[in-house]
């Protein structure tokens, strides 16, 4: 351990449990959740025309469900249609943005705490036992993940609010805690949006309100699967959702062309390959129309491949973890049924789910960046969704974040004073 860390840990450990965040030289967290991980409520409206009778049940009430997670399609065939209409967003490509499915009105519940988290609890549990407090001193930031944002020139309407909604947070937080930059850690998708928040803010804002980003697995240009994704369809936890509505349901979202292999990071490299044809990142439009996806192509290259051509450095400090070592899908394969039939896939290296290069792909960028400070973790054998569930692994997650809390301002405080003693 080096002298840095080691003082860092020990001040932590010298605190006392409670209040040490208030005054006591550490800085606010900020979580910012993986796709999968935000909760999103809904409530329908008499626009709401459903397919099925039974999807319209709660037709006119003023009463918001929950709408994702959503155990009950997860187990019941019968609701899962229902529950894959209501999540489906459509994009309009005169406004040239997407919005909810008529009649369905959604909202994320639970912004600012960590209460809104999926799959985090273990995380905020040891950060609650060295102090912090919920909302006080830990927030949660959830978002609806089924949107993202969008270049200049092109509206988001959805992006852009969680982007104002973080603004404020992270203020807010740096406020509660003696104006105390924040540290954001952030995981899988979440990682992809906190780094297009960092540079759409001001670098002086970044400076002042950030004191550094934690990304967990943060694979910013993309991974292979995005693209097998939208050929066959992902189930979206729902197993008993017909093919077809998978694949629409994925093809809705605009997250979902975010998670496309980047042409920067993948090149050429071969990530789907039929009988007669090779796709690589460098030819995506040709694969979303050789999918029937080619109401893709707009929003593809006008919102997405602009924001993501260049991963310029975002000059507050990053540490990134990431697993690796474990076998990832890397190329599918498709026979003679074409993209109606089950690829034969190929590994490579990654955490499962993101590939290396793509793991690997800001640390390559930033490294000899002037000024921008950045460390890297590997930690081998994790998987993509690891890092709370290993608790060697989630060890390792939380030394860093009180690595990165530990105020150098405190160190220097405590030194005076024990001098003067």
């Amino acid at each position: 351990m080096d002298l840095l860390r080691l003082v860092a840990v020990s001040v932590l450990l010298a605190l006392p449990t409670r209040g040490r965040c208030g005054g006591g030289g550490m800085h606010p967290i900020v979580l910012v959740p993986g796709y999968g991980s935000n909760r999103l409520d809904a409530r329908l409206t008499a626009a709401y025309e459903p397919a099925a009778p039974r999807c319209g049940a709660r037709e006119g009430e003023e009463e918001w469900f929950e709408l994702w997670p959503n155990h009950a399609a997860a187990s019941d065939p019968g609701q899962a249609p229902c529950l894959a209409e209501q999540m489906s967003l459509v994009f309009d490509p005169v406004a040239d943005d997407y919005r909810n499915a008529a009649g369905v009105v959604t909202r994320v519940p639970s912004f600012g705490s960590t209460r809104g988290l999926i799959g985090w609890d273990p995380l905020v549990r040891q950060l609650e036992a060295a102090g912090y407090r919920d909302s006080e001193s830990l927030f949660g930031a959830p978002y609806d993940f089924r949107y993202a944002v969008a270049p200049p020139g092109h509206p988001s309407a959805e992006g852009a609010r969680y982007f104002a909604r973080l603004t404020r947070l992270i203020e807010r937080a740096s406020r509660l805690n003696d104006g105390r930059p924040a540290v954001v850690v952030a995981h899988s998708f979440g990682c992809a949006l906190t780094y297009q928040f960092l540079l759409a803010r001001p670098l002086a804002w970044r400076r002042r309100f950030v004191k550094r980003t934690v990304f967990l697995a943060a694979a910013l240009g993309g991974f292979a699967e995005g693209m097998n994704g939208l050929a066959s369809g992902a189930d979206s936890g729902l197993p008993n959702l017909a093919r077809p509505a998978r694949t629409r349901l994925a093809r809705s979202q605009q997250s979902a062309l975010w998670r496309l292999p980047t042409p920067m990071v993948f090149g050429d490299r071969p990530v789907v390959v039929t009988k007669n044809s090779t796709y690589s990142a460098n030819n995506i439009v040709e694969f979303l129309d050789a999918i029937g996806f080619s109401e893709g192509v707009q929003p593809y290259v006008t919102r997405v491949l602009p924001m993501w051509q260049v991963l310029p450095a975002p000059m507050v400090p990053v540490t990134s973890i990431y697993g690796v070592g474990v076998r990832t899908p890397e190329t599918f394969v498709y026979g003679e049924d074409g993209f109606e039939g089950t690829p034969e896939v190929v590994y490579g290296d990654g955490d499962g789910d993101m590939n290396m290069v793509s793991l690997v792909a800001a640390e390559k960028g930033w490294s000899g960046v002037e000024g921008q400070i950045l460390k890297v973790v590997r930690l081998p054998g994790v998987r993509h969704t690891g890092f709370f569930s290993d608790d060697s692994s989630l060890t390792k997650v939380v030394a860093q974040i009180q690595e990165a809390v530990v105020s150098i301002e405190l160190h220097q405080k405590r030194e005076d004073r024990l001098s003067a003693k």
